[in-house]
């Protein structure tokens, strides 16, 4: 029974008596599922800091859940742990900046609730990480950046261009090569005695980071727009102050992923936005449906030649309710599978969409959570398997109709899965989905709180101790439930 135990320290119902049994089991698995409950009161945290495990402690102590007197000093990293739990006070942050260990260091410089003057000190640390986490820390004082965008290390003014706060001044001189003086140091060859002999792939990461600023003038990126590699060209090519000339030659780059960036930027211009559609990579092509200012018989063309992702696309949100009433009376069913994506729609669209009889348009309507029990079962006798995923995560799908999903003949195991997380499933319903031959149904179902207590005792006294310990996490488990899973796991110690 013990290796259902993490399962029951997980139940949200889990009752405050059987939280200390289950402290005092000392096993591993059952303290760390206590420590991530949501919510611990005061004496359960005081319980589980008694067990005296550092790894527990920092647990417990990083979620906030220790108040700072409290905090075990004894134990090192503890002052950090506190100061990212929120529980420390302002002495605290100091503390921790001083710790010998540079990984704490560097942990304190990263934290975006740093004081500035504790950051402004780490930025003339000893150890390169801990400056480059500074200088990327947006609470860092902007003074201070300049200094450090002629660091030794790329790995400092990568961190510098890699700043929210960063000047454009700073930015065009790490685009330059990556700034002056030349970088002696680079990630690579931190922490060793010599050098690399080459910097440059350092150098790189320091152009890349600066071109992706939006603080850098476009007329800055010039240098890098026929770059033969693209990525540095693909970190900007999405900006929508860049030249017309600009976007041409980045809509022309040799790199695919450069001109799918491009073919989705708003501000490209109709006719560039055209030749991309014909582009040779699909990728590209697809981009072109995915630009909020397409035009929308440019996106019907691409529509007619691409399978485009089943995501609402930007443009069609855009719709007025004139192009609405044109695009879903298109004859590419992609097209009118997309308006059937949109969350606001004319209520006259949907009764039309609901008639659709592409089953593509139908899964998409299917999972609008505006629909009527009546409307569901419609799509469902009509198009069959191809809905059924859809009307099964629908929040508002009825449990009568859930219930006629899982009783279908060799229903699919993702659909019998969307059933089985269902809110509005019955007992009846879970029972089919326990039969499933399929052990994440099974699992779901076991979880789900309108499963009788009787079902529930069942799986915990049966050979599937998966299905065991999904019981045990199952909110509507009685107490005495509970506690007779605790009784058996003391017997077997």
């Amino acid at each position: 029974m013990r290796d259902v135990l993490p399962g029951l320290a997980g139940n949200p119902a889990l009752t405050a008596g059987v939280f200390e049994r289950l402290v005092a089991t000392g096993d591993e698995d059952v303290l760390y599922a206590l420590a991530g409950r949501a919510s611990l009161t005061a004496p359960q945290t005081a319980a589980l800091l008694a067990v005296g495990d550092p790894v527990l402690t920092s647990c417990l102590v990083r979620d906030g859940q220790v108040p700072w007197p409290d905090v075990p000093r004894d134990q090192p990293r503890r002052a950090l742990d506190a100061v990212l739990g929120g529980a420390a006070p302002p002495a605290a942050w100091w503390e921790a900046a001083t710790d010998p260990d540079p990984q704490v260091r560097q942990e304190v410089a990263c934290e975006p609730e740093a004081p500035p003057e504790v950051l402004a000190a780490l930025a003339h640390d000893t150890d390169a990480w801990v400056v480059a986490a500074a200088a990327e820390n947006p609470r860092l004082p902007t003074a201070l950046l300049t200094g450090l965008a002629r660091h030794p290390s790329t790995a400092v003014r990568t961190a510098v261009a890699d700043n929210e706060n960063a000047p454009a001044s700073v930015l065009s001189a790490l685009l330059a090569d990556g700034g002056d003086p030349a970088p002696s140091r680079c990630g690579a060859c931190h922490g060793r005695d010599t050098a690399c002999p080459d910097h440059s792939a350092g150098i790189r990461r320091v152009r890349r980071a600066a071109a992706a600023h939006p603080a850098v003038p476009p007329e800055g990126l010039a240098a890098l727009l026929d770059d033969p590699e693209g990525e540095p060209a693909a970190t900007f090519a999405a900006r929508t102050d860049l030249p017309t000339g600009f976007l041409e030659r980045l809509a022309a780059h040799p790199t695919a992923d450069v001109r799918a960036v491009v073919a989705a930027n708003p501000a490209v211009p109709g006719p560039l936005l055209r030749v991309l559609a014909s582009d040779p990579d699909p990728d590209v092509r697809r981009a072109v449906a995915e630009n909020p200012a397409v035009p929308l018989d440019l996106l019907v063309t691409v529509a007619t030649r691409e399978r485009l992702p089943d995501e609402p696309a930007p443009r069609i949100a855009s719709a007025t309710d004139a192009e609405l009433h044109v695009l879903v009376r298109s004859a590419v069913a992609q097209v009118r599978a997309l308006v059937a994506e949109r969350p606001l729609l004319p209520g006259e669209l949907v009764e039309r969409l609901l008639r659709d009889p592409d089953h593509g348009v139908a899964r998409r309507i299917a999972a609008r959570p505006d629909l009527t029990p009546g409307q569901l079962g419609a799509l469902v006798e009509r198009h069959g398997p191809p809905v059924l995923g859809a009307v099964a995560r629908n929040p508002d799908c009825p449990a009568a109709l859930l219930h006629r999903v899982a009783a279908r003949p060799a229903v699919g195991r993702r659909v019998l899965r969307d059933v089985a997380r269902h809110a509005a499933a019955r007992p009846e319903t879970l029972l089919l989905c326990l039969a499933a031959d399929a052990p994440d149904v099974r699992g779901t179902a076991a979880a789900h709180p309108a499963l009788p207590v009787e079902v529930l005792e069942s799986l915990l006294d049966g050979t599937d101790r998966e299905l065991a310990r999904a019981a045990a996490e199952n909110p509507a488990l009685p107490e005495h439930l509970m506690e007779r899973i605790a009784d058996r796991a003391e017997l077997a110690r």
